[in-house]
């Protein structure tokens, strides 16, 4: 070996013998074995040849990866050995985290004979890093229901929430599973895929989908719901079927992922959650809890299940016993306020030319008031098509449904609605 190869590899394997590892999104896929893989390196003309191993795993597992730092990746390939079968090739698939400086080379394949242990070898350009070595369990869960519960009637508003379609999302490979019942809420963050827009996070999601589709092999991306940094929501899975975010505890378990990475321990890993996430967030998990009859203290985080991860980092897990008590309050808060409420009296009342009608609306609504005269006969309707929720003024000018000023009286507005709401009085004076 040459002196600029043995000082590269001499360099190389102090490095990865002190580096700490980071963070990502394949915490929520597998877990980790190693993260001080020694490498051997040598020159082949323009490239360099990377290779290592694991150590021996007792397992059974539905394939592997590992996890560096690195460009101009021309190839990875694994090796398998285990009791029965040795020195099995397979080409790795190979994912670049958006937003970091890592790369991941998957493989598939199950190795149910354990011990066992699997080989790289990576082809590059450029230097190589080793952060970590992944296996991904054989996840057991209970079976799954043949069609979906029927949900609560949920009074709580669903947040808007941007379609698969939207996002442009790949088919299941699968059938999907769905709940037998629901008893968990889980809160996530991507540890990669950081979004500040609806753009950017719908090519963040587009990422994990595919990087959990064919890197990891499952049928759909894991999570029910996703969060960017600018509030919105987007669809993952159908809430309604089984998810693949928490190994061992996906049945009943609804999770909803936040995009970026919230654990200052490590390097790149240092954001704190927006306003707008926060709210989001409550908003979702209020509507999930209200549909289908879930309590917000059952929201936990994922390291809370096996701590075999980070997730969802520091700075989201220590907001946990907030979030429960915020979306507690938001639904109690639903609850106490009527949907639609008078803002204040009338004014002025009495009144000559038009009179002012205050009311807060709890939902978005087509509004409509309609006036009667002291002998109980309808003589106008006004209304507002797609009154937004909160603060709504309407004015009445004292003229029936055809324009004609009416004469003075006493005459009542009574809003149109489901809720039993009194007629509000008004008196005419004309001069």
């Amino acid at each position: 070996m040459n002196t600029s190869i043995f000082h590269r590899a001499l360099y190389l394997t102090l490095l990865t013998l002190i580096f700490l590892p980071l963070y990502s999104q394949i915490d929520d896929i597998g877990i980790t074995i190693d993260s001080g893989t020694r490498l051997t390196v040598r020159d082949s003309l323009e490239y360099l040849i990377y290779e290592g191993e694991s150590p021996f795993f007792d397992q059974a597992v539905e394939g592997a990866a590992i996890e560096f730092y690195g460009e101009k990746i021309e190839s990875v390939v694994f090796r398998l050995f285990d009791q029965t079968v040795e020195n099995k090739a397979i080409a790795g698939k190979i994912f670049r985290q958006p937003d970091l400086d890592k790369v991941v080379a998957t493989f598939l394949e199950p190795i149910e004979d354990v011990p066992a242990k699997y080989s790289f070898k990576i082809i590059s350009e450029g230097d190589i890093e080793i952060n970590r070595m992944i296996i991904f369990p054989v996840d057991q869960e209970k079976p799954g229901k043949a069609r979906a519960l029927e949900p609560i009637i949920s009074d709580i508003p669903k947040p808007v929430v941007i379609s698969r379609e939207e996002w442009d999302a790949e088919e299941p490979k699968n059938a999907y599973s769905y709940h037998p019942y629901f008893d968990k809420l889980t809160l996530h963050h991507a540890a990669c895929c950081s979004a500040d827009d609806l753009e950017e996070g719908k090519d963040q999601v587009r990422w994990i989908q595919d990087f959990h589709q064919n890197g990891r092999g499952w049928s759909d991306i894991g999570y029910h719901f996703l969060v960017d940094r600018a509030g919105n929501i987007y669809q993952g899975r159908p809430e309604t079927v089984i998810g693949a975010h928490v190994g061992g505890a996906n049945t009943g378990n609804i999770g909803i992922c936040l995009l970026g990475c919230y654990h200052p321990p490590e390097a790149s890993c240092f954001q704190t959650i927006t306003p707008e996430s926060r709210q989001s967030i409550v908003e979702i998990f209020s509507w999930v809890s209200d549909t289908y009859g879930q309590s917000p203290a059952v929201l936990l985080g994922h390291r809370d299940y096996f701590g075999t991860t980070a997730c969802p980092g520091d700075n989201i897990w220590i907001e946990l016993p907030r979030f429960r008590a915020e979306i507690a309050d938001f639904i109690q808060d639903y609850f106490e306020v009527p949907p639609i409420s008078m803002f204040q009296l009338p004014f002025p009342n009495p009144f000559s030319n038009y009179v002012t009608l205050s009311f807060d609306l709890k939902n978005k609504m087509d509004f409509k008031i309609d006036i009667f005269d002291l002998l109980g006969r309808k003589v106008n309707t006004i209304k507002k098509n797609n009154a937004g929720s909160g603060r709504l003024i309407m004015y009445w000018d004292g003229k029936n449904i055809n324009g004609q000023r009416l004469g003075s009286g006493v005459y009542f507005a009574k809003p149109i609605s489901n809720e039993k709401i009194d007629p509000i009085k008004v008196i005419l004076l004309r001069k």
